[in-house]
C-alpha cells in the first residue's frame, strides 16, 4: 500500500475469502493490482485517502475471481460472433425443419459462394423429434449457393455437398487415421465427418471466413472473438481461463490483446500439439517449459486427445456402445506409440501435459503414458492433467494410479447438467454408476477442479457448476448419484482455490488474502446462504481484475 492509502476499498458486504480458515470479513483494501488488507469496514475505510475509490457492497457478497480451466474461448468466441446459431439448448431447433429455418435465415446474410458456418448443440440429435441430425442433402436444400457446414459439439460436423466438393471428399475418400467419414446404406456420403475427418472442410476455409477453428483466418477476427468470449466470462465472475488453442492465429491474437492491455480475462494457453496447425516439434525446439509468461497471458501446458468425444459417440471404451455392434467401442485418435513418445518428450522438456481421455480404454492409455514418462524421468510438481477424467468409470484402481502420480483429474460438471440423459442412453447405467464422483475425488486428497468445455455450446459459468456439484441435478431434473454431492463451500473451493492450484497460481489467486491479485466478483447474494438450486442463477453485479472494475451489471453500478 502506498503512503497515500489504497486505490480502492470495497466495504459493507460479506467477503468470502476461501482462505485456510474460511474466514469472512466485511471489506477489502486494494493498491494497484493487489489486495493489501482484509478486515472490517471500519478498519478498511480508516485507510481511505484522497483519491481512494470506494465500492459499497450494500450487503452483497465478494468472492475470489472464478477460474474455468477447460475452455475453447478463442475458437468458440469467434464462432459466436460470426457463425449461425442453430443450438437447441437456447433456440427453437428441436426438429429438422426448425433447424433448417434458422440456417435459411442466417445464410440470407451471405453472398452467393461464401462459406456459411453454423454451430449446434452437442447430442442435439437425441433431442430432435427425428432423433437424427440433418444430412448433406437437407443442408443443400437451403444452402444451394453456399458451401456450408454445422458443428454439433467439437466432434461432429455435417457438411453440405458444396463444402465436401471444395474439400475434395468423395464417396471413395478414405478417412485419415483418427477420423471417420459416414456413408449411407447405398455408399453415398451423408455429410457427417467425425473427429480428425472434420479437418477436411476446415483446412480449405479461406482467410475471410471468420471462425475460430479456421487455421487460415485473419487473426483480427480471432481477436474480436476472444474479446467477445472473455467479456461473456466476466459477466459470470470468471477472471481466468485455460484456453485450448490449435492455431498460430489464436496465439498471435492473444499476444496482441495482452500487449495492447485489452485482454479481458487472464489466460493460460493450453496448446494442442497433435491434430493442430502447431506441430509437436515447435514448442519442443524452443527449449522452454510451462508455465511460461506473465500474470495476464502464459503458456500453461500442451494438449492432446487420446480418443474421440462422448458427444460424437467416439470415446474409446473396452465394451461397445449400447445398440452398436461388438466392434463399435469408440475411436483412438492417437496410437499408443505416438502417445507415449509425445508425452515422454514434453514431460522431459518441462511442460505440463493435458490429455483428453473420456472412455475407460483411453483413460488407461493416458495413465500408462504418464506412468512410463514419470518413471523414466522423475520430475517434481508437473501437474499433468487428464481432461474429462472424473466424469465416470473412476474405479479405485484408476483413481489411485492418478493420485500416486499426482496427475490431476479435470471432470466436467457441465456434462452432467446438459448431456447426462443422452449419454446414459448409449453408454448405459453400468458404466455411469458412480458418475461425477466429486465427494470421492475430494476425499482422495486430490485438488479437483471442473472445466466447462464452453463457451459455444453452453456458457463458461462456474456458479452453475457449483450448483450442479451440490444438487446433482441435470437440466431436465434427474438426480445423479446423490451420495456424491458436496457442500457449497467445498464446491466454491473447487472453482477458486483448487482451480488456482491447477494453473500453478495458488500463490496469487484463488482466495482473498493480502498479497494476492485483486481479482474478485461481486454477487447479489451469498452462495453459502441461498437455496442450493438457486446458486447458478445468482447475479454477478461486478467483476474486478487487477484492481480495476472490468464489468458492471447494468442497473447495479458498483462504484460509489
Amino acid at each position: 500500500m502506498s503512503l497515500s492509502g489504497p486505490d480502492l476499498i470495497i466495504s459493507n458486504g460479506v467477503v468470502l475469502t476461501f482462505d485456510d480458515t474460511s474466514s469472512e470479513h466485511e471489506a477489502v483494501a486494494i493498491s494497484g493490482d493487489r489486495i493489501v488488507a482484509v478486515g472490517s469496514s471500519g478498519e478498511m475505510l480508516a485507510l481511505r485517502a484522497k483519491g481512494t475509490e470506494v465500492i459499497d457492497l450494500d450487503g452483497r457478497a465478494l468472492i475470489p475471481g472464478l477460474t474455468d480451466p477447460h475452455v475453447h474461448l478463442a475458437d468458440d468466441g469467434t464462432n459466436m460472433v460470426n457463425a449461425v446459431d442453430v443450438r437447441d439448448f437456447f433456440l427453437d431447433a428441436d426438429t429438422i425443419p426448425k433447424l433448417l429455418a434458422l440456417l435459411t435465415a442466417g445464410a440470407a446474410a451471405y453472398p452467393a459462394g461464401k462459406w456459411v458456418i453454423c454451430y449446434g448443440s452437442p447430442l442435439q440429435d437425441h433431442r430432435m423429434a427425428e432423433r437424427r441430425l440433418p444430412t448433406r442433402h437437407e443442408l443443400d436444400s437451403v444452402t444451394p449457393n453456399h458451401p456450408c457446414y454445422i458443428t454439433f459439439g467439437a466432434h461432429i460436423t455435417i457438411a453440405n455437398s458444396a463444402a465436401l466438393h471444395l474439400a475434395g471428399v468423395t464417396r471413395d475418400t478414405v478417412a485419415m487415421p483418427g477420423g471417420h467419414i459416414e456413408h449411407d446404406e447405398a455408399g453415398e456420403l451423408t455429410g457427417k465427418l467425425m473427429e480428425r475427418a472434420q479437418q477436411y472442410v476446415r483446412v480449405v476455409l479461406t482467410p475471410d471466413v471468420p471462425v475460430g477453428f479456421n487455421p487460415n483466418a485473419d487473426y483480427r477476427h480471432v481477436k474480436a472473438g476472444i474479446t467477445f468470449g472473455g467479456r461473456r466470462a466476466l459477466e459470470r465472475g470468471v477472471t481466468t481461463v485455460h484456453d485450448i488453442v490449435k492455431t498460430t492465429v489464436a496465439v498471435r491474437a492473444y499476444h496482441e490483446l495482452a500487449h495492447e492491455r485489452v485482454l479481458p480475462v487472464r489466460t493460460s494457453l493450453l496448446i494442442r500439439v497433435i491434430e493442430s496447425a502447431i506441430q509437436p516439434e515447435t514448442l519442443l525446439n524452443l527449449g522452454m517449459g510451462t508455465p511460461f509468461g506473465n500474470e495476464w497471458l502464459r503458456m500453461g501446458g500442451v494438449k492432446m486427445s487420446v480418443d474421440g468425444g462422448i458427444t460424437g459417440k467416439a470415446s474409446a471404451f473396452y465394451e461397445p456402445y449400447l445398440g452398436r455392434d461388438d466392434c463399435d467401442c469408440g475411436m483412438i485418435r492417437i496410437p499408443t506409440e505416438e502417445l507415449d513418445g509425445t508425452v515422454d518428450a514434453y514431460h522431459r522438456a518441462g511442460h505440463r501435459i493435458c490429455v483428453h481421455a473420456i472412455g475407460d480404454r483411453a483413460m488407461d492409455m493416458a495413465l500408462d503414458a504418464f506412468e512410463k514418462a514419470t518413471r523414466s524421468y522423475p520430475r517434481a510438481d508437473h501437474r499433468h492433467r487428464i481432461e474429462h477424467f472424473g466424469n465416470w468409470m473412476v474405479i479405485p484402481e484408476r483413481l489411485e494410479r492418478a493420485r500416486k502420480m499426482h496427475v490431476l483429474p479435470v471432470p466436467n460438471l457441465s456434462f452432467m447438467k446438459y448431456i447426462y440423459e443422452p449419454t446414459l442412453s448409449f453408454v448405459g447405467a453400468e458404466r455411469l454408476r458412480g458418475a461425477f464422483p466429486m465427494r470421492s475425488l475430494l476425499a482422495s486428497g486430490m485438488p479437483i477442479t471442473t472445466g466447462s468445455d464452453g463457451p459455444a455450446y453452453w456458457p463458461a459459468d462456474p456458479l452453475r457448476d457449483v450448483q450442479t456439484m451440490v444438487t446433482r441435478l441435470t437440466n431436465w431434473g434427474l438426480v445423479v448419484e446423490k451420495d456424491e454431492a458436496i457442500t457449497v463451500e467445498a464446491a466454491m473451493r473447487v472453482v477458486t482455490r483448487n482451480a488456482a492450484f491447477n494453473g500453478f497460481e495458488e500463490n496469487i489467486k484463488g482466495s482473498i488474502e493480502s498479497g494476492k491479485l485483486a481479482d474478485l466478483a461481486i454477487l447479489e447474494r451469498n452462495p453459502l446462504r441461498v437455496p442450493a438450486e438457486e446458486i447458478g442463477s445468482i447475479r454477478v453485479d461486478g467483476t474486478i481484475a487487477g484492481g480495476r472494475v472490468v464489468f458492471q451489471r447494468q442497473g447495479a453500478e458498483v462504484i460509489a
